[in-house]
């Protein structure tokens, strides 16, 4: 073996050179492997995202159950407002004429049918202003013809109701059967007594219970 060949120069006596390759450099450890791109972002970056998705999603969540809500609130004011003013407001306002309304009938009935001969301009002035409607203008003639010319003669009546109940009702209008005695006596003479019914029917008028029928039977 010559010189030449345990040095590795060839025979031009050009040195040899070995070419190792592309240089390499040891890739940082993120824990998964490595990322030698650096475009992907860490763990810690994508927990941070994950995160602040699932906060915006809550949110939303949050607004539209505080609208849904909302919304179910109002439509429970307006249910409530519309029961009451269709069913619940009715229902007490004729439950409050039924009251008043018989009480009405009862205090009509005893005043339209009482005259004395001495108050008889009072007591007709105080009938006509208890009646209305077309009942009101009848019981005008009835009183002309019939109630002042007794009462010219000396005749009083006293009507006193014992017995009074609803027949029918509404916010303004109300039936009731009256049960009445009356006391029937000219001026000097022992009163004669006698027991009636009618069939009396009430109507609120500006704010005023009037007697707008009146059948005796």
């Amino acid at each position: 073996m010559t010189h030449d060949d345990e040095t590795g120069t060839d025979r031009t006596g050009a040195v040899a050179v070995t070419d190792p390759g592309p240089a390499t450099t040891p890739a940082e450890d993120d824990g998964g492997g490595g990322d030698t791109t650096g475009t992907r972002p860490g763990r810690g970056a994508r927990l941070r995202a994950a995160l602040g998705a699932a906060r915006r999603g809550l949110s939303r969540r949050r607004r539209t159950l505080l609208w849904t809500t909302t919304v179910v609130s109002v439509l429970l004011l307006v249910a409530a407002a519309v029961l009451y003013a269709a069913v619940v407001r009715p229902a007490q306002q004729t439950e409050q004429a039924r009251v008043d309304g018989l009480a009405a009938a009862r205090t009509g009935v005893e005043q339209v049918l009482s005259y004395q001969p001495a108050s008889k301009d009072a007591d007709v002035a105080r009938a006509r202003g208890l009646v209305t409607g077309d009942f009101g203008r009848q019981f005008d003639s009835v009183l002309d013809s019939v109630v002042r010319a007794a009462l010219d003669r000396g005749v009083g009546t006293r009507t006193v109701v014992t017995r009074a109940g609803v027949v029918s009702a509404d916010a303004d209008r109300v039936t009731a059967l009256v049960y009445f005695t009356q006391e029937a006596a000219r001026t000097g003479e022992p009163p004669r007594t006698t027991a009636g019914r009618a069939e009396v029917t009430v109507q609120r008028v500006d704010g005023r219970w009037l007697v707008s029928d009146l059948r005796n039977f």
